[in-house]
């Protein structure tokens, strides 16, 4: 019963982690428009009225073709990470967009350099890296469903798959720390304006990927 209950308990927090992530989405996108939305009424709309539907599907395949999508949406708020990384929007604490997010989330950079990877904020890093490849309990289904399943092709499909998510989480991690430094926040798209049209479409796009994929 240990390792049933291990998963049960594994899965749960990544759904509540997901569901937090959602409702600091969805309370900035409210705020984008004008209305005032805490995380936790984000959280539990949509809970009710979109995530409970999907989580009643018999049937998952109607959401196979947003798949694809789900990627496109994670490669643009790469993208406009990437913009504002180099655009230099936010790389004053007291101008341009920064000056519009609370002070704890704007810019700042210390000067310990590489060794403030000895303290033991390193492990809230750690934490993180441990439940960043959430898949694995899929891994059956997935090989089942693998075309000409040989152990040689499921083993090239994994590699390939987890280098592609390792590099793209190493950019995110660069970029986002590159333009917050020590303020950035567990889930990074909390540090941008509210009031910043690029990175708010990004917000929509992690939110469509996190629901629909």
């Amino acid at each position: 019963w240990i390792p049933g209950a291990s998963t049960v308990m594994m899965t749960f927090l990544a759904v509540l982690a997901y569901s937090m992530v959602l409702g600091d989405t969805f309370s900035a996108l409210f705020k984008t428009i004008g209305m005032s939305v805490s995380r936790e009424v984000a959280m539990i709309g949509l809970t009710l009225t979109v995530i409970l539907p999907l989580c009643l599907l018999k049937n998952l395949s109607s959401l196979a073709p947003f798949s694809l999508a789900g990627i496109a949406a994670m490669l643009y708020m790469a993208g406009a990470m990437a913009i504002r990384c180099f655009d230099g929007s936010y790389a004053s604490a007291d101008s341009g967009f920064a000056s519009d997010v609370a002070e704890s989330l704007r810019p700042s950079f210390g000067t310990k350099g590489a060794s403030a990877v000895f303290s033991s904020n390193a492990f809230i890093l750690i934490c993180m890296l441990g439940t960043a490849f959430m898949a694995h309990f899929n891994a059956p289904a997935f090989y089942l469903e693998l075309e000409n399943n040989t152990l040689a092709r499921w083993n090239t499909v994994v590699a390939t798959s987890f280098t592609i998510s390792i590099l793209f989480f190493i950019g995110i991690a660069v970029m986002g720390f590159a333009t917050f430094g020590g303020a950035s926040n567990g889930f990074i798209l909390n540090n941008y304006s509210t009031k910043d049209t690029l990175m708010g479409i990004s917000r929509a796009a992690v939110a469509f990927a996190l629901i629909f994929t």
